[in-house]
């Protein structure tokens, strides 16, 4: 059988190393042009789910690490509540802007949610938080930059869309 041009670094990204593609990678271009052939691999091959969006792709599967993914959920539900205290588009900070991993760990000790940083393993001090943001950009949801600096990627949205989906419910189980 005969692959896309891409197929190894498109198994090892998702697969192997549990990361997002986005947009400019020739492995998501590859991705997106082969979309079904690869919906159907990951399911029959490995039982998972393939999501490809717009801009990001990724693989769902029941056994993630439930760990970061948690942790991720509650860095950016707490960046998110500081950056529109301060008056800023949450949507264009988190895609445009640049973040200095300084300017990040004085806002979490300012926050009125450092109890939560604090209950939580992976976010509990500075220096974990710091292997934190190695892990995210391991999994390509961050990109890091020069001077201790990072951006997002466009994998963020799937965590929004987790957490808009997750309000969804709840609001839906408060009405009933």
């Amino acid at each position: 059988m005969e692959y896309p041009a891409e197929h190894l670094k498109i198994v090892n990204a998702l697969l192997r190393d549990g990361r997002f593609l986005v947009e400019g990678e020739t492995a998501f271009a590859c991705l997106k042009e082969h979309q079904a052939f690869y919906q159907q691999f990951f399911r029959a091959s490995f039982q998972l789910e393939l999501s490809i969006e717009a801009d990001y792709a990724l693989l769902k599967s029941s056994r993630q690490n439930a760990a970061l993914a948690r942790d991720i959920c509650i860095f950016l539900a707490i960046l998110s509540y500081e950056i529109d205290r301060e008056g800023r588009n949450l949507l264009e900070t988190l895609q445009f802007s640049v973040f200095s991993l300084e300017d990040i760990e004085q806002k979490f000790l300012l926050s009125s949610f450092l109890e939560i940083l604090e209950a939580t393993p992976g976010l509990r001090d500075a220096d974990r938080r710091s292997r934190f943001i190695t892990q995210i950009t391991r999994r390509n949801l961050i990109v890091k930059m020069e001077n201790d600096s990072f951006r997002f990627t466009p994998a963020f949205r799937y965590f929004l869309d987790y957490a808009r989906t997750f309000n969804h419910l709840l609001v839906v189980q408060e009405e009933e």
